[in-house]
């Protein structure tokens, strides 16, 4: 069957795959189409949902030839111009180079699309921004769930052991629960300090006896201070995408 794409039309924007479904079906001819809006043309049309799990794999990958029409393909076997393919999408999460200008590309983690339906799921529960997430975790361990730091924070929220017990983590090496447990931490911080999320940040870094040692208000530390202004460069960068 033959899987290559031309949808010059189609796939424009930038912001085609963007939204939480994507749609495809094949034509007469073998020609999988892919499109954000729903067909209501057809009658055997498949959902890519990234809430499932059997589109975990789901890879598209985008070509544009010299002529400006845009090829997209699920499967690039036997391609002979496979080269020339970018990885766009991947289980339900847009990859940032198929929208992103240069500057902002360069600052995601080449990493930050393997968790994003594990971040995104996360966010939902703890009612948080996935972008927000994103920020959190590429800066404090860039996407390494066995990071450990010299002051034994762990894993890809950095949990120290207190946090962790605190939170229900029994594992901070498993991604899930690291994940999980620092989001909720993020929350309680966000609602402790009457959701300033700069001193929310601070607290996550710093503790958050330090913030209110200096009045509510981010500490006097170089770290801390870094760390607030580098997440919130990162989040958002990442609101861009989401």
């Amino acid at each position: 069957m033959k899987k290559i794409i031309f949808l010059a039309i189609m796939f424009c924007s930038v912001h085609v795959l963007a939204g939480s479904n994507i749609y495809s079906f094949v034509d007469s001819n073998g020609v999988r189409h892919y499109t954000d809006k729903a067909p209501t043309h057809r009658s055997t049309v498949k959902i890519h949902n990234k809430s499932k799990s059997k589109d975990s794999r789901l890879k598209i990958y985008k070509y544009v030839d010299s002529k400006g029409t845009i090829h997209l393909t699920d499967n690039l076997k036997n391609k002979p111009n496979n080269s020339r393919y970018k990885l766009i999408y991947i289980g339900g999460v847009k990859l940032p180079s198929f929208s992103l200008p240069t500057g902002l590309r360069n600052k995601i983690h080449r990493k930050y699309s393997k968790y994003g339906g594990l971040i995104g799921d996360i966010a939902s529960l703890t009612n948080l921004e996935p972008a927000l997430l994103h920020a959190v975790i590429q800066t404090e361990s860039a996407f390494n769930p066995r990071a450990v730091s010299p002051k034994g924070a762990v894993g890809l929220m950095q949990l120290m052991p207190a946090t962790a017990r605190r939170f229900g983590v029994k594992n901070r090496t498993n991604a899930k629960d690291n994940v999980y447990g620092g989001a909720k931490y993020l929350k309680h911080l966000i609602g402790l300090f009457n959701n300033n999320l700069r001193l929310a940040l601070a607290a996550y870094n710093a503790g958050e006896n330090a913030v209110m040692k200096y009045g509510n208000k981010i500490p006097p530390y170089r770290e801390t201070k870094h760390y607030v202004k580098k997440v919130m460069r990162l989040y958002n960068v990442y609101k861009k995408l989401m």
